[in-house]
């Protein structure tokens, strides 16, 4: 039996060929008192019957069915803050099942807006942390406390000599000429980060662009030595840098390793056993979690896994490494969202912690975190502290635990009331004290 909500899609499209209950009734051999209480929600139909009033409408079977909209109908709960109290949340289902187009423009609209919103964080992140901007401001500021301090001295002091005016004009005129060299490169730099691809400034960056071109797929490295992972990096045009190429060379040598520990087809096989659990499989082939997280978000192309989504850090919260996916941002400079466990493994080197994450558009993600010390290779040196997360897309309608809300970071996070708020949003005007 389809649930009484097809009663509304009928007389909708009833409606909108101007037939009458008595026509449509007589076409389906119904009685038009039993099709008033169809299109009225108070009889449930299936079966042949269904069937036939579907093929006298000139709809598709799916049309009436209750999975015609679940899409869209999630869609558009999800567009619902969850603070609203306003919004007839119980009634999404009729307002999907009579105004389909108007219910997809909608959905439409959030999606453009969450594409927005998006951009909006990772531009404010570049913005908030960018050394390249950092660095740029700083130079432009001394430039001008100069040419002000110059200029100064030529307007209050009462008599200089010659010589020493012709010095301060060149001072002011080398000065000026660096600030418009410094403003020029700036505007540069704008026109770059606002177009779809951002610039990438930093060896960090540049090695971000060279994975993310690459699609996070090496089948070499399966069985690579040290002469195939250089030939890997030696003509990649994202590495533009030295310190670039370096960083990608180490990272594609733990990489590497990993396979060489974690054959692909007796871990996928595992894999498919725990159904992608990253702590079960490191359980399985005794082997550290970060490992296995890595191995999971560089698995060759054509292997049958989840896309997963990866973020290393080290103890200052510099970001080492990630692999970003659409729906959960990641901070591409600083600190992200504090209720991630990633920071809280810092704290707890060897230890894990997970959690589940939910964003602001309503996305449900495992978060898994590990941290570890890693040598220097200097025993005169301390052992320093790198954490990784593993972030995996919940599919279905079971949680396993509560999720917690958050997000990218607290300059453009819209949740009020957290106790993990480090500064008020930009987006939203502050309230009360910050915990």
């Amino acid at each position: 039996m389809v649930r009484h909500l097809v009663g509304s899609r009928i007389r909708e499209r009833r409606e909108r060929l101007g037939w009458k209950q008595v026509a449509l009734a007589a076409r389906v051999g119904i009685s038009p008192s039993y099709l008033n209480l169809i299109e009225h929600n108070r009889r449930g139909i299936g079966g042949a019957r269904l069937i036939a009033i579907a093929e006298a409408l000139g709809l598709d079977l799916r049309e009436l069915s209750d999975g015609a909209n679940v899409t869209l109908t999630h869609d558009l709960t999800a567009a619902i803050p969850a603070d609203d109290t306003e919004a007839e949340a119980d009634q999404i289902d009729e307002f999907v099942s009579r105004f389909p187009g108007f219910a997809a423009l909608v959905a439409r609209q959030k999606h453009e807006l969450d594409a927005r919103e998006r951009s909006i964080e990772a531009l404010s992140d570049r913005l908030a942390h960018d050394p390249y901007l950092g660095e740029a401001l700083h130079e432009m500021v001394s430039s001008i406390t100069a040419i002000q301090a110059t200029s100064g001295i030529l307007t209050s002091a009462e008599a200089i000599e010659p010589l020493q005016t012709r010095r301060f004009q060149n001072n002011i005129h080398e000065e000026s000429n660096r600030l418009t060299d410094l403003a020029a490169g700036l505007s540069t730099y704008f026109d770059r980060i606002s177009d779809e691809s951002p610039a990438r400034t930093t060896p960090v960056e540049e090695v971000e662009g060279y994975f993310a071109a690459s699609g996070f797929r090496f089948p070499d490295l399966e069985h690579a030595g040290p002469q195939e992972l250089a030939a890997l990096i030696a003509d990649a045009p994202e590495l533009v840098s030295d310190a670039a190429r370096h960083i990608a060379g180490d990272i594609l040598s733990a990489l590497a390793a990993d396979a060489r520990a974690l054959p692909q087809a007796a871990f996928l096989d595992a894999a498919a056993e725990v159904d992608f659990d990253p702590i079960a499989l490191a359980r399985r082939f005794d082997a550290l979690p970060d490992r296995v997280f890595r191995r999971l978000a560089f698995l060759p192309a054509g292997a049958e896994a989840p896309k997963v989504g990866l973020f290393v850090i080290d103890s200052t919260g510099a970001v080492l490494l990630s692999r970003r996916l659409a729906e959960f941002a990641l901070p591409r400079h600083g600190a992200g969202c504090g209720l991630w466990p990633i920071y809280r493994v810092l704290s707890r080197p060897h230890t894990t912690d997970a959690v589940v994450l939910q964003t602001e558009e309503g996305d449900l993600f495992h978060a898994h975190a590990f941290a570890r010390y890693h040598p220097t290779g200097n025993a005169a040196v301390p052992e320093i502290v790198r954490a990784t997360m593993l972030i995996r897309p919940i599919s279905g309608d079971t949680v396993p635990t509560p999720p917690v809300r958050s997000g990218a970071s607290c300059r453009i996070c819209l949740r009020s009331g957290c106790g993990a708020r480090r500064e008020p949003s930009l987006l939203r005007p502050p309230r009360g004290r910050l915990a």
